[in-house]
């Protein structure tokens, strides 16, 4: 019997494509695992026009920028969808990509809202047992929604499309990479905020005395009194490159093909596409042992990650560099984040959850 094809309204589903292929990757994947039709979620449509909404960060949705009345009542229209949504029966699933938004000040009021938020959902996709435990600890209720553990995919066909142009990179991006020359180059990439540790990075990176290392840091720095302060860090040390703007897509696949170590000191993380992006390069990445990281090097191999515990300093730079010029690593085994799999497991899920199983 043929099955009946299921509306999805995701937020994000390919808009931020040029800024995260994960959304992208993920809804081609799903749409080849059908009947399912994908589209774009915006609150002009209709609510009734989907069966599904799929949202994965919708803290910057619900929560106001402060209390000033223009930035709450921007977000009542949001309230007001979301409610009539729940009344016409459409289904709320949200991928729990954090606990909270990581540059987010968990006021009482932010607090009580998302709440309110998490308590319209009727199922949840976890990206690892880790991101389980921590958001069901945090969250008791949504810990007893309908729940699903499906993995982060790599980005192992966006790099191959983005090779496959051979479209150069930016200009700017080109002489940086140029000057490295034959060193031994640590990649940080992404956009860089207070979390990330970025900060830290250069300053034990600095304290190291191998003339024949570069530090390459690229990315936007949306704060701008945290740019001057890596302005002046990198300003201190000639071996570190500093790169803060966003990186298109040429240009950021060209400084993951340049690296020959990545190096992601997060602060606080639960889950990482920075890292598994890494690893779709085939590059070995530095991360603390926090959040999903330990189940990230269970699944691509304890030879393709390392982790390290307590504060981030330069004997774990040090073992790093040394592990990989001494090619005591491996290449990651990225079995487990295959697209095709975790495609028909959200559909799966999608369609449990909508009584169309």
């Amino acid at each position: 019997m043929k099955q009946e094809s299921l509306r999805i309204a995701a937020r994000p589903a390919f808009s931020n494509e040029s800024t995260n292929p994960y959304n992208s990757l993920l809804y081609r994947a799903v749409s080849s695992a059908g009947p399912v039709a994908v589209r774009e979620h915006k609150y002009s449509m209709l609510p009734w026009e989907c069966d599904i909404l799929h949202v994965h960060w919708p803290e910057f949705d619900v929560l106001p920028r402060s209390l000033r009345p223009l930035d709450v009542s921007k977000k009542l229209f949001v309230w007001a969808w979301l409610l009539l949504a729940r009344a016409v029966g459409v289904k709320i699933v949200w991928t729990a990509h954090n606990a909270f938004g990581h540059d987010m000040k968990p006021s009482r009021f932010k607090l009580f809202l998302w709440k309110r938020f998490l308590s319209m959902l009727d199922g949840v996709i976890f990206l690892s047992e880790e991101s389980r435990a921590v958001i069901g600890a945090a969250y008791p209720d949504v810990g007893r929604l309908p729940s699903a553990l499906i993995r982060h995919g790599h980005y192992g066909p966006w790099i191959d499309a983005v090779r496959k142009t051979a479209a150069a990179p930016d200009q700017t991006v080109e002489q940086a990479l140029e000057s490295l020359g034959e060193a031994f180059v640590l990649l940080n990439f992404g956009q860089m905020r207070a979390y990330k540790n970025v900060d830290e990075l250069m300053r034990q990176f600095s304290t190291l005395d191998d003339p024949d290392i570069r530090l390459l840091i690229a990315g936007s720095v949306p704060d701008a009194d945290y740019r001057l302060e890596l302005e002046a860090l990198a300003a201190a040390d000639r071996r570190i490159v500093l790169l803060p703007k966003h990186m298109d897509d040429a240009s950021l696949v060209a400084c993951l093909d340049r690296a020959d170590l990545v190096v992601l000191p997060y602060r606080k993380i639960l889950n990482s596409g920075s890292a598994l992006m890494a690893l779709s390069a085939g590059k070995h990445v530095v991360v603390p042992a926090i959040g999903s990281m330990r189940a990230l090097q269970r699944d691509v191999g304890a030879g393709a990650l390392t982790l390290f515990e307590g504060p981030f300093d330069a004997d774990i730079l040090r073992d790093a560099i040394d592990r990989v010029r001494s090619r005591r690593v491996t290449p990651p085994d990225l079995g487990a984040y295959e697209w095709p799999f975790l495609g028909a497991q959200t559909v799966g899920f999608y369609r449990d959850l909508a009584g169309r199983a």
